[in-house]
């Protein structure tokens, strides 16, 4: 067993991660880099209070996701302190169970702005305030200066603003007090995520990789109707928003002879196939530049990058779509439209 460290600082990031995405590992990261804090648990709550359970899904999805984006990141850790309870999450239960196994170490709760001006709805925030520490974190549109309206006038000396500088907090030992910490914008949010999903678009930059796969081999947040038949009509109508703009993309740079296969029921590790070709080498790079810019722009952010440096045949990977840029000659050489010749293509 792990020895405990007496004088650990241990920061409590709670909530559904539902699913949790690069805006929580971002904001957590932030925080423990600017406030020295040794571990960060996260949380996944079993029935969020202040929440509707409608579309959350089950917890060991959550849980496995929140595993899966915190391995390999020192100081991170996921917590099953609230899933084994099986029961609605209380902030001030968990905080007392996580007492018990650290009796000595300092605890912070870490929450954005947006969920510590609803603490006054939390069950017995009085003695949670009592108990542990807050570093609450800045998130847009709110202001971190509103956190001092939500609580009683005679609780303002418990707030203290965070600089530049960061935050010793080895040199903080007292209980009680509300660190507002501004961290840099991460607008990414776990209903947009979702809503992407339910619609068939691509959240590639959104979470981690071994989230996004987790999200997709298991078929998280389809709607029921994509669920039950993942045949869609094969139009141009009915193409993600994602794909459209990388058609229209190298449809401005000139892309040549462009093609679009359907491969959702002839392959395990893509959806589509966009191929196209230029006039030269180096036309071909001004097409992966173009579509990569526009692609960014809607933060879809690619998986990797092949071939760029001789522009032959430049492989553009973005999870559900990947994107061939070929010269002429290697393009007839490889023939992926007749390797691929049973997909349903739309010809541009």
């Amino acid at each position: 067993m792990k020895k405990k460290n007496p004088s650990e600082r241990i920061g409590l990031l709670g909530g559904t991660f539902n699913p949790i995405h690069n805006g929580h590992v971002g904001a957590a990261l932030s925080a423990r880099e600017r406030t020295a804090l040794d571990r960060v648990l996260f949380i996944p709550s079993f029935i969020p209070p202040h929440k509707d359970t409608g579309d959350i899904e089950k917890a060991e999805h959550r849980f496995k996701m929140v595993e899966l984006a915190v391995r390999n990141r020192p100081g991170f850790e996921a917590s099953l302190i609230e899933l084994e309870a099986g029961d609605t999450s209380y902030s001030i239960v968990t905080l007392g169970k996580i007492k018990k196994i650290h009796p000595t170490a300092q605890l912070f709760f870490l929450l954005g702005i947006d969920a510590f001006l609803d603490i006054r709805t939390w069950k017995h925030y009085e003695r949670i305030l009592e108990q542990c520490s807050f570093i609450v974190l800045s998130r847009p549109p709110f202001s971190l200066d509103a956190a001092r309206d939500v609580l009683d006038p005679g609780l303002h000396e418990a707030f203290r603003d965070v600089g530049e500088e960061g935050l010793d907090l080895e040199k903080e030992k007292a209980e009680g007090v509300i660190y507002l910490l501004p961290i840099p914008e991460i607008d990414i949010s776990s209903s947009d995520i979702r809503l992407r999903l339910s619609e068939g678009r691509s959240i590639n930059g959104l979470v981690p990789p071994d989230v996004e796969r987790y999200i997709r081999d298991n078929e998280l947040y389809q709607s029921k109707q994509r669920s039950r038949d993942k045949t869609v009509p094969f139009s141009k109508d009915s193409l993600t928003q994602e794909v459209q703009a990388a058609v229209q993309a190298a449809q401005e740079k000139m892309a040549e002879d462009m093609i679009l296969l359907d491969l959702k029921e002839l392959s395990s590790f893509t959806d589509f196939f966009l191929i196209m070709n230029g006039r030269s080498t180096k036309q071909n790079t001004a097409l992966c530049d173009h579509i990569e810019r526009v692609l960014r722009q809607m933060r879809m952010r690619p998986l990797s990058i092949e071939g760029r440096s001789n522009g032959e045949w430049i492989l553009m990977d973005y999870g559900y779509l990947i994107i061939h840029i070929f010269s002429d000659e290697t393009r007839a050489y490889y023939s992926l439209e007749k390797l691929w010749g049973d997909a349903p293509r739309l010809q541009f």
